[in-house]
């Protein structure tokens, strides 16, 4: 077509014609590409055309670049194994500087019996009969007479012990007496706590079957 309008064929198709013909060229092919990515294209043909030359001229020292880069590959990744394995390590393992949990102290009915007994020589006698009664409430839990748990209140207890008439009676006034002094006002005094104690202490029975 180009050969035709030199030869004197100048329409505008063919004119046209030939104008397509030439910015199809590979030449006339523009993009608008960022420059960043347009560099870094142009490198990585650079390099692949180094390497190929390289690997073409030279290719003992081809063959040495290629194991270098293998091994420095392998150098990355062990490291970031060791990396990973380090920081699993850390965060399974409690920290030098924090302080574990105390161990919880098991306190039996002995301990809040000395407990009520020393509120008591203290003047907190209201303190000292809940405290004595966690003591007989642990009491009769040991002696299978009674299923304790520190959410239940001293009326429950009363109620849900498995207790001889008598002794049955017996709970409901030290329960009526620990009301009265911890939560009514009604006064209570070193006598008045000691005489509560004794009926604590005194042996607690079944009921017959």
């Amino acid at each position: 077509m180009t050969l035709a309008i030199l030869q004197g064929d100048a329409s505008p198709s063919a004119l046209r014609a030939a104008l397509d013909s030439v910015f199809a060229a590979s030449t006339y092919r523009w993009a608008d590409t960022p420059a960043p990515i347009r560099l870094l294209h142009e490198w990585w043909e650079r390099l692949g055309q180094w390497l190929n030359g390289l690997r073409a001229g030279n290719p003992a020292v081809f063959r040495l670049l290629v194991a270098a880069l293998l091994v420095a590959l392998v150098l990355v990744l062990a490291h970031g194994a060791w990396v990973v394995w380090q920081t699993v390590r850390s965060g399974a393992e409690p920290d030098e500087g924090t302080s574990r949990p105390a161990k919880r102290e098991i306190r039996e009915a002995a301990w809040y019996f000395r407990e009520a007994d020393r509120a008591a020589a203290a003047g907190r006698t209201g303190d000292a009969l809940q405290l004595a009664f966690v003591g007989l409430a642990l009491t009769l839990d040991r002696q299978g007479l009674l299923r304790y748990d520190a959410s239940k209140t001293p009326a429950e207890c009363a109620r849900e012990a498995h207790l001889a008439g008598a002794d049955r009676e017996r709970l409901r006034g030290l329960v009526r007496a620990l009301y009265s002094c911890a939560f009514g006002g009604h006064p209570c005094g070193p006598d008045d706590y000691r005489r509560w104690r004794e009926d604590v202490g005194r042996p607690w029975h079944a009921p017959a079957h």
